[in-house]
């Protein structure tokens, strides 16, 4: 019998990640660049692909905004991780690193 509060489901990987990139514990240099750069900013734009697609389609603007605006709290919760985590490294690239969150978090949300 599994125990309720146990983490061996399907989303358990998922959840370890979440943890891992919010407590700081994950390299700054890979919540940037991969976790930031490429991986947010791909799903950005395919969101953005997306909508204009639906707008292309005739869809409800509603319909397509919403697209668009789907991924926003995940670029949130990485730009706070990145945050987060360049407070806690105590590292020279601490406040660059700051400052890029905030600049590509901008771009993602107006671009």
């Amino acid at each position: 019998m599994e125990e309720r509060g146990s983490n061996s489901g399907p989303l358990s990987g998922i959840g370890a990640y979440f943890r891992a990139l919010w407590s700081g514990t994950e390299p700054l240099h890979r919540l940037i660049i991969s976790d930031m750069l490429i991986g947010g900013t791909l799903i950005n734009v395919l969101a953005m692909g997306a909508s204009f697609a639906l707008f292309g389609l005739g869809a409800p603007r509603w319909a397509a905004m919403t697209v668009f605006l789907a991924p926003l709290p995940y670029s949130l919760f990485l730009a706070l991780a990145v945050w987060r985590t360049a407070g806690r490294s105590g590292s020279a690239w601490a406040w660059p690193a700051r400052a890029l969150a905030l600049l590509w978090l901008g771009a993602m949300v107006f671009i």
